[in-house]
């Protein structure tokens, strides 16, 4: 039987003006998302008229949800295909970068090596500044190596380092090394302690950084603008159809609807999995 925290009166006070801030800011999410899904359903004169905040008055329009699959079409890219290129876009780009940080950050807590305080203080830099200036660099660097428009582009998120090497460092030196030691009594090399001991032991948290990473790139449009644009994911879809219609003659109730039907895989994936996802959130640290 589990026994109740006790806090202090300061500590109840804190906490409970931090959960109605909260609760307001995540009532504002629900207010959005209830506004456009509202919109979705109204005529463009409608909404053209002013009719933005209220229900639809000119009855429920669903087919507004399948003129989406008829007014998204880039480079002859219908909806449907743009969802595909958008999951494997999202696969390539987060398996690779999983695994090569997971066995970075492995490297770096288990074994000591001469430059191993400059990786992690790279990595903490990278961290700590904002580098916007350095993306014609490196579009110009993906363009000369001939990685644009072509899936060996994604060789590029394989750096290893970021926000999840420093949570992954904090988690290895939590896990206890005597699995890989009593494994090298046995006669295990290096290879086998990592791959068949240590990363099924990762296998949970890897499970939550593919989630947060296949939701983020589900949701961005601009890795198939500037790197892919012969393979459009349906992010870049609704970006090119909002960009090429001027706002008088936009659709803007079909272009809602194409947003909500984005939308779905994000949130039913962070519905099932926002549990393992918050736990996730408190491993890691910032040790040398």
């Amino acid at each position: 039987m589990s026994s109740r925290v006790k806090r202090t009166k300061t500590e109840r006070v804190v906490f409970a003006i931090m959960f109605v801030i909260l609760t307001l800011y995540a009532l504002t999410f629900f207010f959005a998302f209830g506004v456009t899904l509202l919109n979705t359903l109204k005529t463009p004169l409608e909404y053209g008229r002013g009719n933005t905040w209220r229900l639809p008055t000119n009855g429920l329009h669903f087919e507004n949800y399948l003129k989406v699959f008829q007014v998204l079409v880039v480079n002859d890219t219908g909806y449907f295909g743009m969802v595909w290129n958008s999951l494997w876009q999202a696969f390539f780009e987060t398996i690779p970068s999983i695994i090569i940080t997971t066995v970075t950050a492995y490297a770096y807590a288990r074994y000591k090596f001469p430059g191993r305080k400059v990786i992690y203080f790279i990595a903490i830099v990278l961290l700590t500044l904002s580098l916007p200036g350095s993306l014609p660099a490196t579009y110009k660097l993906i363009s000369d190596m001939g990685l644009r428009d072509s899936p060996w582009y994604f060789i590029s998120w394989t750096g290893g380092l970021g926000t999840w090497f420093i949570v992954l460092c904090g988690f290895w030196r939590s896990v206890s090394w005597e699995y890989g030691e009593a494994a090298f009594i046995d006669g295990a090399g290096d290879w086998k302690v990592l791959w068949r001991i240590m990363m099924p032991q990762a296998l949970p948290i890897m499970g939550i950084m593919f989630l947060l990473g296949f939701i983020t790139a589900w949701n961005n449009a601009n890795t198939s603008m500037l790197y892919l644009p012969a393979y459009p994911s349906i992010a870049f879809g609704l970006y090119e159809y909002r960009a090429k219609t001027t706002s008088q003659m936009m659709d803007y109730p079909v272009f809602y609807a194409g947003l909500i039907l984005t939308a779905i895989p994000s949130l039913l994936l962070y519905g099932f999995f926002q549990k393992k996802i918050m736990m996730s959130m408190n491993i890691g640290g910032l040790k040398g």
